[in-house]
């Protein structure tokens, strides 16, 4: 038993066993700031997602059946709490609420933000390799509790670069496109609430 763990001490201090790299998601360049443009506040709670998601390591689909993880390539958080930080950090943005939130929080808020991730992972096929980004956003009315808008998208896009930064690249640009083509629907529905606040939705 020493010996054993004086050769895995040896292995370590080597540089036996291969160096964990992280990532993260791309946070988009801060837009100038401006007036909102209402006074809601809305909660970000934290995303759900499918079992296999909720692990930091980078997933890969070798066959439609068959999946594996790269055990020395990590996100900086599991890929439901990426998103969630990172959807919270665009609205925040697009300044159409007073303030974005994370939930939990002490502060009531107006409206809460739910989400669902299917899929945040690089497929591989014969015709080459892609990254594939799946989820569902929920708005619910804090008042009555309502869902006033929802929205689930997915995308595929080839991997360009070699390695797994190419595969992050791939996943970060799909979940930012797929991210700025919905998010105008949610504005567009908490400006009507805002600007029309007797009607039901």
């Amino acid at each position: 038993m020493a010996l054993a763990l004086l050769a895995v001490g040896l292995a370590v201090s080597c540089g036996g066993l291969p160096k964990t790299n992280y990532y993260t998601l791309r946070l988009p360049a801060a837009a100038p700031v401006s007036d909102p443009k209402t006074d809601f506040v809305l909660g970000v709670e934290h995303f759900r997602a499918l079992d296999v998601l909720r692990d930091d390591r980078i997933i890969y689909y070798e066959s439609p059946n068959r999946l594996n993880f790269y055990q020395y390539h990590r996100w900086s958080s599991d890929p439901a709490t990426l998103l969630s930080e990172l959807t919270a950090r665009l609205l925040r943005e697009k300044r159409i609420f007073a303030d974005v939130r994370l939930l939990p929080s002490r502060e009531p808020v107006d409206y809460v933000l739910k989400g669902r991730v299917f899929n945040f992972e690089e497929v591989d096929e014969e015709t080459g390799s892609k990254a594939r980004v799946g989820f569902e956003l929920t708005l619910v009315r804090s008042r009555d509790r309502k869902v006033v808008w929802s929205e689930e998208r997915h995308a595929e896009q080839p991997i360009q670069a070699k390695g797994v930064e190419g595969v992050v690249d791939a996943l970060n640009a799909s979940t930012e496109a797929l991210l700025r083509e919905v998010l105008p629907g949610l504005a567009a529905q908490v400006e009507r609430d805002f600007t029309h606040p007797g009607q039901s939705q």
